[in-house]
């Protein structure tokens, strides 16, 4: 009985260690943050790219960052303040080949964002870039505009 109690003890002990808080943020990724990316792999699948274009949690999280900033006013709409958030991206892993779309719209369906996304001067050869890795991020303002930004980059396996 006692080497049963002294196991109960154990193996509590060792659950409740393994789920101490991680120092990390978690990351969510938004529904409509997953239909655009699903969208783009569509787009990419449908000019013949079928090699692989994953969703990056991690970019997911940079991409929402800036599209939080740009809803909220703090940058202008336009990749032009994107540079911390490549040097933190890159600090994670060794990213090449960056590129990246901002878009502010009304729009809230994917298949619609894309095609207002390929009006954006350069969007359509941006979107077939040779990159493997993928980070959608929208945020909304009070007046019901969706802030977008995709990240795109490649990174070897």
């Amino acid at each position: 009985m006692r080497i049963n109690q002294l196991l109960v003890i154990i193996i509590f002990s060792i659950i409740l260690s393994s789920c101490e808080d991680d120092s990390g943020p978690y990351i969510q990724i938004k529904s409509i943050e997953n239909l655009i990316y699903l969208s783009v792999k569509a787009y990419r699948t449908d000019n013949g790219l079928d090699g692989p274009f994953v969703h990056q949690y991690f970019i997911v999280s940079e991409a929402q960052a800036y599209s939080y900033k740009m809803a909220n006013g703090i940058e202008d709409v336009g990749t032009q303040g994107l540079d911390e958030h490549w040097n933190t991206l890159n600090d994670k892993y060794s990213f090449y080949n960056e590129h990246a779309l901002v878009l502010k719209t009304s729009l809230d369906n994917e298949d619609e964002i894309l095609i207002q996304l390929l009006q954006i001067p350069n969007a359509d050869s941006t979107l077939l870039e040779d990159v493997t890795q993928c980070g959608v991020g929208v945020e909304s303002d009070t007046d019901g505009n969706n802030f977008i930004t995709i990240l795109l980059m490649k990174a070897d396996s």
